[in-house]
């Protein structure tokens, strides 16, 4: 079980530090997913059929803090625990599908990115959190492995420095879930100080057990730590930063938002149990995650209808449509599935994301307005949006079943996959079958399809996306992740969630077909509100929250990262250098031994405690 953690951390070490060559970075690279796949799958196979859960703990703090007072308080202790289940497997096994494709693709798609071995190193830390936070039961060590996984994403956000726009969507990225994190932080925070305790297994049961932890403190503990999954995860109003973030490489770009949906899904599943535990006298955190996700499954789309940006409107569809497997969370009894979907929302959106980038780099633009003749000229590439799309949509309904609260659940989910869709495969309609306009500088006769290293990887994660979706509609597989029983929806409900993906796909065909000069003007109406609706919002919120926080980084890029990445290259190069000189063998081991005796006598008991 360590090999899951350990090997891409060595790896990672590995790229930082010893390697410099742009084919050497993507060989060794390759390697971390592949040592975890070694681990995750061993696991995976001792548990396929067994439900009891293989946990492997591994002791990192232990410091007392206190000599009077509660029990729990006096020691704070911190063990780094790997939990393998059904459920974290198959998130594992996804995260694991996205690294090998993104790294795959990036062989070729991203050839010309500057910092070769940065790039791959930063994928490769980016894994390793995401695995870290899916497997461990403590939100302390959860916390670290995000914090990890927040620094990755920004840095390979911003790997490319020279381009203004990729930088201003990078700084975006730490600016804009920096709050949400902070609100994770405080729910974690709030939880310590009155359970005394962050281990899972040991603070669920403790939820209605311990004296002055009222129901006012949990509600809020699991408001926030909601908060701060959906700041991750794009929903409204944190979506800025990741729509802002199209302009970096398509391979970054989508690897922060497959695996980060991940994450978002370990730590809703972790920590459901608490918003629930709050629901019974305090119906809030339920009601802000339902909301919260309604929300974003509406609005989002119509962000994406509201722009000509292929990788801006593929993202802000995306979002929309993982947005309606985060309000299946709001049914307890859906929680399993609910991830499970989440997790083929996030391996169809790496799919979007990398088809839209080899369509841009073909046709030279990312706009749709300048793309088209896609399905003769880009076949592969253009086959992997509508494949995604299916994923993406396919099993909504089967976590949304036919026991709905309220009416306005059917009206967000249908709504919220009509206009998914819509947005989605408008995209596919003008890049696919529309025509392909000549530019100064561009002629579309040199257009040419994609290489296979550049166009199967998203076409193979958006079969897995379709694949997990088809079985969900399986009560058996829903019940393999949580040993709780399912039933199938009625077929009236079964004919709307098939129905209304459908609906929004066919509007999209018939405004390419019949009415695209409507089509345009829609979108530049939908722009135009959009920008003169939460015009004044927005100028307001990046005037008094985004712009002081960009300053900042901004300064953080220029002095502190730019002079530590260079005198950690110079400590690098001189300890090389001083690794190739010849030093007297006899003295440096005598030092060596006189140090160890030092340390060992101070660290005896009686001497330094």
């Amino acid at each position: 079980m360590p090999l899951i953690l350990v090997a891409p951390l060595i790896v990672f070490a590995m790229l930082a530090l010893g390697v410099r060559t742009r084919r050497a970075a993507a060989n060794l690279a390759q390697l971390a997913p592949l040592s975890a796949l070694v681990g995750v799958g061993l696991a995976t196979w001792a548990r396929l059929q067994k439900p009891e859960p293989y946990d492997g703990s591994y002791e990192w703090l232990n410091i007392g803090t206190a000599f009077s007072g509660p029990a729990q308080f006096q020691t704070y202790i911190v063990d780094i625990g790997i939990r393998i289940t059904h459920l974290t497997s198959i998130l594992m096994l996804c995260a694991l599908a996205i690294s090998f494709a993104v790294l795959a693709w990036s062989r070729v798609g991203a050839r010309g990115e500057p910092s070769p071995a940065r790039y791959y190193a930063l994928l490769t830390l980016l894994l390793t959190s995401t695995l870290g936070v899916v497997a461990s039961t403590d939100l302390s060590v959860l916390y670290v492995f995000w914090g990890a996984a927040a620094a990755a994403s920004y840095l390979l956000l911003s790997n490319s420095w020279a381009d203004e726009a990729s930088t201003l969507g990078a700084r975006l990225a730490l600016a804009v879930p920096f709050g949400s994190d902070l609100a994770l932080l405080a729910g974690i925070a709030l939880l310590y100080s009155r359970y005394g305790q962050l281990n899972l297994d040991q603070l669920i049961p403790q939820l209605h057990g311990v004296a002055g932890a009222g129901p006012k403190a949990l509600a809020t503990a699991g408001i926030l730590l909601f908060a701060g999954a959906a700041g991750r995860l794009g929903l409204f109003p944190f979506h800025g930063w990741l729509t802002r973030a199209s302009t970096a490489s398509a391979g970054a770009h989508a690897a922060v938002q497959g695996l980060w949906a991940l994450m978002a899904a370990g730590l809703l599943y972790k920590v459901l149990p608490i918003l629930a535990a709050s629901n019974t006298v305090n119906p809030w955190p339920l009601r802000v995650v339902a909301v919260t996700a309604a929300v974003s499954a509406v609005a989002l789309p119509l962000l994406g209808l509201a722009g000509m940006d292929a990788r801006r409107a593929l993202t802000a569809a995306g979002i929309g449509v993982s947005a309606l497997a985060v309000l299946g969370f709001a049914r307890p009894l859906a929680v399993a599935p609910a991830a499970v979907l989440l997790a083929a929302t996030a391996l169809a959106r790496v799919g979007l994301i990398l088809a839209a980038g080899s369509l841009a780099a073909g046709m030279r633009s990312p706009l749709v307005s300048e793309m088209g003749e896609g399905l003769r000229r880009m076949p592969l590439s253009l086959l992997a949006l509508p494949l995604a799309a299916a994923g993406l949509a396919g099993a909504v309904g089967a976590v949304a079943g036919d026991k709905l609260l309220h009416w306005w659940w059917v009206a967000a989910y249908a709504l919220g996959l009509g206009l998914g869709m819509l947005a989605l495969f408008r995209v596919y309609f003008l890049a696919a079958h529309g025509p392909l306009p000549r530019r100064r500088g561009f002629d579309p006769n040199r257009v040419r399809a994609a290489p296979n290293e550049v166009a199967v990887p998203p076409l193979l994660l958006a079969a897995i996306a379709v694949l997990i979706s088809i079985a969900l509609y399986s009560t058996r597989f829903q019940g393999y992740f949580d040993r709780l029983p399912h039933q199938r929806p009625a077929f009236a409900f079964l004919a709307l969630w098939v129905g209304a993906p459908l609906a929004g796909a066919l509007l999209a065909a018939g405004l390419f077909l019949a009415a695209r000069a409507l089509g345009g003007r829609l979108t530049a109406g939908a722009a135009f509100a959009w920008e003169g609706g939460s015009g004044l919002a927005r100028r307001a919120l990046d005037r008094g929250l985004v712009a002081p926080f960009t300053a900042l980084i901004a300064l953080l890029e220029d002095r502190a990262l730019a002079g530590g990445e260079s005198r950690l290259g110079r400590a690098v190069g001189d300890g090389a250098r001083i690794l190739h000189r010849r030093v007297p063998l006899l003295p440096v081991a005598l030092g060596v031994a006189v140090v160890v005796v030092v340390v060992a006598g101070l660290a005896a008991p009686g001497v330094y405690r």
